[in-house]
């Protein structure tokens, strides 16, 4: 019986082990996919202004000949309306300097159409997330050129999103509306999709195309923000360097930070379940007490034969105190096993899978740091019972008398 009741104590020891390494690994993989959907728009690092929404063009220069920075270029982020054969749509534009769809990552999400530049053919294009190709009832490979009308408040207009939409940009009756927008009409060279959000939200635009279209182009230019990309020195160096160039009124942006919000709502939630596992670990610690209070009462001759022999009252501690900790060791052990080739079997081959969603399988990603703290927190759970349990039980044949008097009395 004491050996079963052992063996009960590692099995659960061991799930309990595995379950936190398979949890921990599958909010690890959630939380990289929503970063991945909703960082891909974005560079890893961008200077934005802290007050009034634009700032001056120029800098991009400035900052793009610091040895940190591998590249930097202008981004106009600003909400229009697209039409398409007379159907409006509001959407946000992102008109971009060259070389920010490699730099953002947004040219592998290219799902038709010719590669991003600046301008095809001779002339500026417009790229659609897929979402809106859908709502404008585009063709994908249409037989004929298409084109789309971009329009914007002039600058100094203030026009709200349902002002915009509400009825087309040729439309009669609109009084003072056609006076206020300025117009572009682009040729659509492809469509992108992210995710469902943001297909549906955002127009890439060339960043002169967009300079020109939000009245932001002349001798002072402004932009809504620069994005840069750092070389391989490390984000301190380029923290450092960056910081060290920019006024007050500018701010360096991580684009983790752009999306604090989100990282710490999943990390409260993660930490949340792995306070609830810790719990669970606790109460699996019992099984060890259970085993070893058996253990002990099956060895009472023992207990007293070793006294006999002249074994000291710590050496029959930690006779018992290594029997709890090998059973905790024994079942973290296997629990990190299982654990960590499920979390394996997974990222490799899928095996839990989402029908209909855009990632075919769940997400999973094995953290070491993670591995390592559950390891941690198991082994100190089972030690500590086990040291507490023994030094309950074991004190009973350590008080007083005689060795046949301790067993007498126990």
């Amino acid at each position: 019986m004491v050996h079963l009741i052992s063996g009960i104590s590692t099995l659960v020891i061991a799930a309990v082990t595995a379950a936190m390494i398979a949890i921990l690994s599958a909010f690890n993989g959630i939380e990289t996919l929503v970063d991945e959907l909703f960082s891909s728009i974005d560079t890893p690092w961008a200077v934005v202004p802290i007050e009034g929404g634009w700032m001056d063009a120029a800098w991009t220069d400035s900052l793009a000949v610091l040895e940190e920075v591998a590249w930097a270029g202008a981004v106009i982020e600003q909400d229009i309306v697209v039409q398409y054969q007379g159907e409006p749509l509001v959407c946000t534009m992102l008109g971009v300097a060259p070389g920010w769809a490699g730099a953002s990552g947004v040219d592998m999400m290219l799902v038709d159409g010719v590669d991003f530049t600046e301008d095809t053919a001779g002339y500026p294009c417009a790229w659609l997330g897929w979402g809106i190709r859908s709502q404008l009832r585009i063709p994908r490979r249409p037989e004929l050129p298409t084109f789309v009308t971009f329009a914007a408040p002039r600058r100094g207009a203030k026009l709200g999103r349902g002002a915009l939409a509400a009825g087309g940009l040729g439309s009669g009756g609109l009084g003072g509306l056609e006076a206020a927008l300025e117009k572009k009409t682009l040729p659509v060279c492809g469509f992108f999709s992210i995710n469902a959000d943001f297909d549906a939200r955002y127009v890439l635009a060339p960043l002169a195309t967009a300079m020109e279209l939000t009245g932001r182009s002349g001798a002072t230019s402004e932009v809504s923000r620069i994005e840069l990309l750092p070389s391989e020195e490390g984000d301190a160096a380029f923290r450092a360097a960056v910081e060290a160039l920019l006024p007050a009124e500018f701010r360096l942006r991580s684009r983790r930070e752009k999306n604090a919000l989100i990282h710490a709502t999943h990390s409260a939630e993660k930490w949340i379940t792995f306070s609830i596992l810790a719990f669970i670990v606790v109460v699996a610690g019992f099984n060890i007490l259970a085993s070893l209070t058996l253990l002990i009462i099956e060895k009472k001759r023992d207990i007293s034969t070793l006294w006999a022999l002249g074994m000291t009252p710590q050496g029959i501690r930690q006779i018992f105190s290594w029997q709890g900790a090998m059973i905790n060791a024994i079942g973290a052990g296997l629990g990190l096993v299982v654990g960590i080739s499920l979390v394996l079997a997974q990222a490799r081959y899928g095996f839990v899978r989402f029908e209909g969603a855009m990632v075919p399988a769940y997400p999973v990603e094995l953290r070491w740091g993670d591995v390592a703290m559950v390891l941690a927190l198991v082994m100190a759970v089972g030690v500590a019972f086990s040291i507490g349990m023994v030094q309950y039980l074991v004190r009973r044949f350590e008080l007083g008398g005689s060795a046949r008097g301790k067993i007498e009395g126990a």
